[in-house]
């Protein structure tokens, strides 16, 4: 027999609930109603300024975003290194040595790439992020560069790199389906048959509450002014963002000439992404995303 005793042997009854008071009732559900109000007017006011502001006016506020947000371009974030959902991202990276990274920031892919022995090089259209990069890496005794590309353009290196690297959720602040189409086929040629590209970006779980009343009031704005729609998943948290469904991603890489191959919606840290890897075709590989 077991020597515990038999408070501990005896399992504990349940303690029934009973009928909550009035005014607990009604603080519960006033609450759950003032949250649900709130938010959708959250989504409203997103729409409304979705609507209003052209991409134009959208690359302003993110260029303002990054320019006052002085963790990234101070140490402590560029020395942390990669975050676990990139280290197990760069798994499709064995092999490659000549590296690009595009939205490279102020160069903490950079610095981690540089230090595992890539031959990598950094590509920023955020002029301010681009200086701290070129202060940050020297300091650190990086020969790997920081350079300043414009907004969605692509490099003009001749030889192709052995894999491209979309930085930190880069991939979710462009704005509009044909634009990030158009900017993924110009990479193609960029890259060695079969060689990976890695994107990274804010994940959804389909069309919520939240973004189709955004779209909505959005498109209604739009409607009136003439402008380009925006697409379910669209947001501004505070500069643009757009959340993805795999069906998505895979279907934007196979349009602009890539085979996906794997998706993962995010990470297990409060920093994760979610993402996903295409390869340049190669007529060996299959395809791995349905």
């Amino acid at each position: 027999m077991s020597g515990l005793p038999s408070t501990v042997d005896a399992a504990p009854k349940p303690v029934r609930a009973g009928r909550a008071p009035l005014r607990v009732r009604a603080f519960l559900g006033v609450s759950a109603a003032w949250k649900n109000a709130g938010a959708l007017l959250q989504a409203t006011y997103d729409g409304v300024w979705l609507g209003l502001l052209r991409r134009a006016d959208l690359h302003a506020v993110d260029e303002r975003y990054y320019d006052r947000t002085a963790s990234y371009h101070g140490d402590a974030h560029n020395l942390r290194g990669l975050f676990d959902w990139e280290k197990s991202a760069l798994e499709a990276f064995a092999g490659c040595r000549r590296v690009a990274v595009l939205g490279a920031g102020g160069g903490r892919e950079v610095l981690a790439l540089s230090r595992m022995g890539f031959d990598v090089t950094g590509y920023e259209c955020n002029a301010a992020l681009v200086r701290a990069a070129g202060e940050f890496l020297p300091r650190q005794g990086c020969a790997a560069r920081v350079v300043h590309l414009p907004r969605d353009e692509v490099p003009s290196d001749a030889e192709p790199f052995d894999g491209i690297i979309l930085g930190w959720s880069a991939y979710t602040l462009i704005s509009g389906r044909a634009h990030r189409i158009h900017l993924l086929r110009r990479l193609r040629p960029l890259v060695r048959p079969g060689g990976p590209l890695l994107l990274s970006f804010w994940t959804r779980g389909g069309d919520t509450a939240r973004f189709r009343v955004s779209a909505a009031v959005a498109n209604a704005v739009r409607a009136v002014t003439r402008g380009e729609r925006i697409e379910r998943g669209d947001a501004l948290a505070p500069n643009f963002a757009h959340f993805f469904v795999a069906a998505e991603v895979s279907a934007e890489l196979r349009e602009a000439g890539w085979t996906p191959r794997r998706f993962t919606p995010h990470g297990s840290g409060g920093r994760d992404s979610g993402w996903a890897i295409g390869t340049a075709p190669d007529a060996d590989a299959a395809e791995g995303i349905g």
